[in-house]
């Protein structure tokens, strides 16, 4: 069975009949550095808190890359976020106690949608809700991988449609911030990008003196 093709349809439908819950819960995006040179790979970690102690059951988000064809997420995602200790629902993830995939990535690689919610392990398919730590240690609600194919700047944001529930589908209001970096050429092609350049320039004065003499 096409488990994606299943959960994801059936937790977006689940969210639409949300009603909005109290308090907010905070996302910040963290890409793994500032600058990379093409052919790198990098990440990108979304961080998660809550100014009340939610108790988050499912989470339904997308994150959009901007800045053009230079930088595409990886496609499978290896979705290694999913065993990390640190992630908001360690121990208790449906995609992995039921083997589903929790990521896909579409738009050519310039988005990724990330979902899953809570199973008791020792009681399936009962929910577990994990309630959220605050601002001083948050936990990681996804990493998701990307590879450098070109120059330029880019920046990663989370879809404003993205959605956070309660075990009743409850919706809570969020708020996030972006992350941005920069991917350049790799030094030795800066290199010989500049000899280059320098040799364009002795040629052409090189052709301009042969013509001053025959004149």
């Amino acid at each position: 069975m096409d488990y994606k093709s299943v959960f994801l349809p059936c937790l977006l439908i689940a969210q639409l009949w949300a009603t909005p819950a109290e308090a907010a819960i905070i996302l910040s995006v963290a890409p793994s550095a500032s600058t990379f040179n093409i052919g790198d790979s990098g990440f990108i970690d979304v961080m998660i808190h809550s100014d009340s102690a939610d108790a988050l059951d499912s989470y339904l988000i997308g994150l959009n890359l901007t800045g053009g064809p230079g930088v595409v997420f990886s496609s499978p995602q290896s979705e290694a976020f999913l065993s990390d200790g640190n992630y908001v629902f360690f121990g208790r993830s449906s995609s992995v106690i039921n083997g589903f995939p929790a990521t896909t990535v579409g738009g050519g690689g310039s988005n990724v949608t990330v979902g899953d919610l809570t199973e008791d392990p020792m009681s399936p398919p009962n929910p577990l809700p994990f309630v959220l730590p605050g601002a001083s240690s948050p936990s990681l609600l996804t990493r998701l991988e990307f590879d450098v194919v070109g120059a330029g700047s880019f920046s990663v944001h989370i879809d404003p449609s993205s959605t956070f529930s309660d075990v009743d589908f409850n919706d809570f209001s969020f708020s996030s911030t972006g992350g941005s970096f920069t991917a350049v050429p790799e030094p030795a092609s800066v290199v010989f990008l500049g000899i280059g350049t320098v040799g364009v320039g002795l040629l052409r004065r090189r052709r301009r003196l042969k013509n001053a003499s025959s004149e």
